[in-house]
């Protein structure tokens, strides 16, 4: 039969194997032909990869069969399957060794020869590819041949490419395996993108399906209305009337009683170690030799201590396939075998979760063992709510379930902290109470959710609490001033703040005076009365040894990027992302990390994305959309702002499915700053001016305050340009006066470039790019100082100073190649060759050391990413790789990615 379309068909976390098979097909084209085998547990995604070869092989002659449970025993079954499908032109010969096989004939090496003869005749017109799905259930004869075929098909226009399941135990000798291993929760949430809209439940369900496609596909499918909004809590295990589900019951169901019971003791404890698995065979009476049949059947395995399902998905399915009864029975003969001294927690939650109804004395022991030292936030959290459903008093019920939550919440769980939220006001609790649950419901949709609806959640929790728990009251504050600001809606802030200053008291604690600071500070900077910004924000900074919460460090931070204090912000950040990390909070890392990334932003150091792209990755893990937009819309200007056209789009290409629904202003205002800086590079300054003149001119509380301040300088110089210097000046008053406030080198120097372009005073002009370039250099932003000094050297050759424009502008351009910065580069070297400085190519091998995107791209590439791989990881193109590894190879004087993998190893 002949192939179908080329379209290919998308297959996320496969990159690698689809360009073994994109390889293998065009080895084929070629006369090198081969053979390749995928194989891995059930649902894995053998099928897939399988469809995508056929699909892609375009001009091919495809042989497509797939074998069959039922045929397994049949000699010859799977080659006469085949043998049917031979093209017109062997059918005669096929049909002769169909008629053999029908008669009875052996296979041997007359058999296989015969076959081998028919492939290459088949493969005279078109080449050939075989392709066997499940061949796991190939009869041995039919393998036999198929394998001798393969082993003599090189120089040859043939393939042969099967895919088989692991479950079996079979291989396929003489074939090339490749085992398949589970997908990336990456590439498992971008699999159901469109089918589970909600990132949080999308999360969930990644996590369930233990990076297995077909769970993925099953247990998106099994979603309720109710489910996919989030509203619900979403199946942590595959359906009952799960195809996959019923395989891995079919193969629970051939063990004996005493095996399986053996198999739910492993399965029903998350830290399944051996010793315990031990002791709670012994406490049931059944012999551990009983294992050994889920061991040979490849269920379970012990390494070293530890028991382990080689298929993650069987162990929630050997627990949910059990009786009530008979799990009751496994935590009861567990929490036996745990010891409670030395595993307090672990004991008394297997304790638990064989109680039935109402323990106000087991639910307190739950509590007391949750606040010891545990694993993790999602272990207490687990503690705390069924510490909840054991209470009898409904306001120590909701305290426990809002604890939950929050641990929850923490260890990168918002689905599930947001379902523990919801039971709170089902039930008849206090007003207090409430207010708190409130207050982690509103936390938790500003950074998973809705920021305006955040905010208003916040407020009325706020009200609530302003009597009641001040401090969780100002919180509420805190937090709801910082969905203002999300969304742009900065005018309204002084509000919020007059009301959380209204409940200051003397001698407040450090970080309840760093709240008020915190305020104080925020309100006046947004009204642009920075004077009033600088005491309370000086008392804020000094406050900082004393803080050690990951939270007020991280908000400690974003106010230091608002007063121009970017190292301070930075070294904030970094303290709060150790912080998150030592208390293991998943939610809170992703949110220092951004504070990072734009303290390393505004300290110009727009070549080095990693940071970014890690928070990016925490951000989508744990279920934070909003800040995925932010980070997806920064790391768009970082590519921006060096000219990077193609990765800056596919950056903003990838924030526009997070711009729904209301409270996006920072990621719009991002976006339409990287646009803007991207006309800027392309001499495009109307553009400039159009995208920015709105936003940055309108002080109504529209758009993002930092941009609104940061891009002036971008805007001011396209103005200019323009011939549009009464927009130019109206815009540089506010950011002047800002700049002034700051006492920051870089802002200060962009404030004296600014000046520089607005003077009509030749003499006055060239003392502020000379101030700019001054203040320039007792700061960290080398690309901004390049930019200076391209705008100097512009100036100082049309002021007929030739040989000091050259200084200058070859410092420029020196610094533009080095970021790889092309149309800057082009720019300086435009320039220089107009004040008469030849301008001559690089030579190779003597460039400097890497920049930090490129040591990141060389560092990938020496782990075995292909350059496609490295574009999705970096969210850059694959020709903007292309070109870096150009220069990373041109650089370093290595031919090879071999030779680069010996270098940075």
């Amino acid at each position: 039969m002949l192939s179908a379309s080329p379209q290919r068909i998308p297959l996320p976390g496969r990159q690698r194997e689809c360009e073994r098979l994109t390889a293998l097909l065009s080895g084929i084209a070629h006369a090198a032909g081969g053979a390749l085998a995928f194989h891995g547990d059930m649902g894995i995604g053998k099928t897939a990869l399988v469809r995508f070869a056929v699909t892609g092989a375009t001009g091919f002659t495809v042989l497509s069969i797939a074998g069959h449970e039922a045929a397994a025993g049949v000699r010859f079954a799977a080659l006469h399957h085949l043998l049917d499908a031979m093209p017109e032109q062997v059918s005669a010969e096929a049909l002769r060794i169909t008629q053999a096989l029908e008669g009875g004939a052996d296979g041997g090496l007359a058999l296989s020869a015969q076959v081998l003869r028919l492939f290459r005749r088949a493969a005279r017109e078109r080449p050939l590819l075989c392709a066997v799905d499940d061949a796991h259930w190939l009869d041995e004869p039919s393998l036999d041949v198929l394998s001798f075929v393969a082993r003599r098909i090189q120089g040859e226009r043939i393939g042969i490419l099967l895919a088989y399941c692991d479950e079996t135990g079979r291989t396929m000798p003489g074939i090339p395996a490749h085992r398949l291993a589970a997908l990336s929760q990456e590439a498992s949430r971008e699999i159901i993108r469109t089918t589970v809209p909600d990132p949080g439940v999308r999360t969930v369900v990644a996590e369930s399906a233990k990076g297995n496609p077909r769970a993925l596909m099953e247990l998106a499918e099994s979603l309720t209305p109710g489910q996919l909004r989030g509203d619900l809590p979403a199946p942590q295990v595959l359906a009952p009337h799960s195809g996959l589900r019923r395989a891995y019951r079919a193969r629970l169901d051939r063990l004996p009683a005493d095996t399986r019971w053996l198999v739910l003791l492993a399965a029903i404890d998350d830290q399944s170690d051996v010793d315990t698995l031990l002791r709670a065979a012994a406490v049931s009476g059944v012999d551990i030799a009983a294992l050994e049949p889920a061991e040979s059947a490849g269920l379970v395995r012990a390494e070293g201590t530890t028991v382990v399902f080689p298929q993650p998905l069987l162990r929630a399915v050997a627990y949910h396939e059990a009786p009530l009864a008979q799990r009751t029975a496994a935590h009861q003969c567990l929490a036996q075998a745990v010891d409670p001294r030395r595993q307090p927690l672990r004991h008394v939650l297997h304790r638990a979760a064989a109680a039935n109804g109402p323990d106000d004395q087991l639910a307190a022991e739950l509590e007391r063992a949750a606040a010891e030292p545990a694993p993790d936030h999602a272990t207490w959290s687990q503690a705390l709510e069924r510490a909840a459903d054991l209470t009898s008093d409904a306001d120590t019920a909701a305290t426990r379930l809002i604890a939950a939550a929050r641990h929850a919440w923490r260890a990168g769980e918002p689905n599930r902290a947001r379902t523990l939220v919801r039971r709170v006001p089902t039930m008849v609790v206090s007003v207090a109470v409430r207010a708190q649950s409130k207050v982690l419901a509103g936390e938790i949709e500003l950074r998973a959710g809705l920021p305006d609806t955040a905010r208003r959640t916040l407020l009325a929790a706020a009200d609530d609490l302003a009597t009641r728990d001040r401090y969780l009251a100002l919180g509420a504050f805190m937090r709801a001033g910082e969905a203002l600001c999300l969304s742009g809606g900065y005018s309204r802030y002084p509000e919020i703040a007059r009301q959380a200053l209204a409940l200051r008291r003397p001698d407040e604690p450090a970080v309840v005076q760093s709240m008020f600071d915190h305020f104080a500070t925020l309100s006046a900077t947004f009204r642009g009365d920075h004077s009033r910004a600088v005491g309370p924000s000086r008392r804020l900074f000094d406050l900082v040894p004393t803080l050690d919460d990951t939270d007020t460090l991280t908000r400690t931070s974003m106010v230091a990027i608002f007063r121009g204090s970017e190292a301070q912000a930075l070294r904030l950040a970094t303290r709060a992302i150790r912080t998150a990390k030592a208390d293991g909070d998943v939610s809170a890392l992703p949110q220092a990390m951004e504070a990072a990334t734009l303290a390393e932003f505004a300290l110009g150091r727009y070549d080095n994305a990693t940071a970014g792209l890690e928070g990016l990755r925490l951000a989508r893990e744990s279920g934070q959309d909003n800040l995925a937009g932010n980070y997806l819309a920064l790391l768009a200007v970082l590519a921006a702002m060096t000219g990077d056209r193609e990765s800056c789009l596919l950056r903003l290409q990838e924030t526009a499915a997070h711009l729904t629904g209301d409270g996006i202003g920072r990621a719009k205002a991002f976006g339409n700053w990287a646009l803007a800086a991207l006309d800027l590079a392309d001499g495009r300054y109307p553009d400039v001016v159009t995208r920015l003149q709105a936003m940055i001119t309108d002080r109504s509380g529209s758009g993002h305050l930092t941009v609104q301040v940061a891009a002036t300088p971008h805007l001011v110089e396209a103005a200019v340009r323009c011939g549009r210097r009464t927009l130019a000046v109206e815009a540089f008053k506010v950011y002047d006066s800002w700049a002034g406030s700051t006492g920051s080198p870089h802002w200060l120097a962009l404030s004296a470039r600014c000046h520089a372009l607005l003077t009509d005073n030749t003499d006055e002009a060239e003392a502020h790019f000379r101030a700019a370039v001054e203040h320039h250099v007792l700061g960290t932003g080398e690309f901004d100082l390049a930019r200076t000094r391209l705008l100097f050297g512009q100036y100082l050759r049309r002021r007929r100073k030739p040989k000091a424009a050259r200084e200058v502008l070859h410092d420029a351009l020196s610094t533009f190649e080095r970021f790889d910065a092309r149309p800057w580069a082009e720019q300086a070297a435009a320039e220089l060759r107009a004040a008469g400085h030849q301008v001559l190519p690089r030579d190779a091998q003597t460039v400097g050391t890497l920049t930090p995107h490129q040591i990141r791209i060389a560092q990938l590439v020496a782990e075995g990413a292909t350059n496609r791989e490295v574009a999705v990881r970096m969210l850059i193109s694959t020709r903007t790789v292309d070109h870096h590894m150009r220069n990373i190879f041109a650089k370093l004087g290595v031919r090879s990615r071999v030779e680069l993998t010996r270098l940075m190893a």
